[in-house]
């Protein structure tokens, strides 16, 4: 059975998506980012491990946060047109071997291994070092698509993890198939993918190109209220009740939590990736 039928807090949700925008600023493993990293959400936050891998792309960090118990895994979005060529290889790629008939996106694969195998030996360390901490996987947009990914490669590693693990996504492309998302779906973990509005990129790759959505879909309605859309992944009373003429890519941008300044970022890019806002 679909296993994701949590509800969160209103202040998860944007504590997580705080963690999300730092990746667009965090530079190194200091902590002194602007707004992301001073909020009383996330103050205090020890970054063990940064990575910034520009060719693949993929960004972000690994951090730790001793009060409230939890590690944190955070992917960076997309700024530049590099990172936009990896959105749109969009070719499926049989992953991983042991779901039968799964394929997910392959430029969004491609980004998850450029940086993975660091990653999970920074984690694996973090998990024997603080055995009672809780690890978070977190990413907007490009990021979120690698956090699913991570959230597949983490369980399947690591199952003893599943008890430990979080997912927290904004403004997620769909990332696989139905193999790979019913099957993410399932797992015990909770996972809350968190949609804005009218986000055009939560509506891409298209459903009729074989991708799907893992649930449980958390997302943001037009008056900003959060309607938790249960264990359905493409659930039609959500954003998928929306037209297409609803769909925004200014949205994209104003999750509660990522920072206004994130706006600046990719307003400097949008000629040059062909997006008209």
């Amino acid at each position: 059975a679909n296993n994701q039928t949590r509800v969160t807090s209103s202040n998860s949700l944007f504590k997580y998506c705080e963690y999300s925008g730092a990746a667009y600023k965090v530079m190194s493993n200091a902590w002194d980012c602007p707004t992301n990293c001073q909020s009383a959400n996330t103050a205090g936050t020890v970054v063990d491990y940064h990575w910034s891998l520009k060719a693949i792309p993929s960004f972000g960090f690994v951090a730790h946060k001793d009060d409230t118990k939890e590690i944190i895994v955070s992917w960076r979005g997309s700024t530049t047109l590099m990172d936009w060529v990896a959105n749109f290889q969009i070719v499926p790629t049989p992953w991983p071997a042991h779901i039968e008939g799964s394929a997910v996106h392959s430029g969004f694969l491609s980004a998850y291994n450029a940086g993975a195998g660091k990653i999970k030996a920074v984690v694996a360390d973090l998990v024997q070092k603080y055995p009672d901490y809780k690890l978070v996987l977190t990413g907007h947009s490009l990021g979120a698509a690698q956090a699913a990914l991570a959230a597949v490669d983490f369980a399947t590693e690591h199952p003893e993890w599943t008890n430990k693990l979080e997912l927290y996504t904004y403004g997620q492309p769909r990332v696989g198939n139905a193999a790979f998302s019913d099957w993410l779906s399932k797992q015990p973990f909770p996972i809350f993918r968190t949609v804005y509005r009218g986000d055009l990129v939560a509506q891409v790759p298209l459903r009729t190109m074989g991708f799907q959505h893992q649930a449980q879909e958390v997302w943001y309605t037009s008056n900003s209220q959060t309607k938790f859309c249960g264990s359905d992944a493409e659930n039609s009373t959500c954003q998928n009740g929306l037209s297409a003429l609803q769909w925004s890519t200014l949205q994209h941008l104003q999750y509660p939590g990522l920072s206004f300044d994130i706006l600046y970022l990719f307003l400097g890019n949008a000629d040059a990736i062909g997006i008209t806002l």
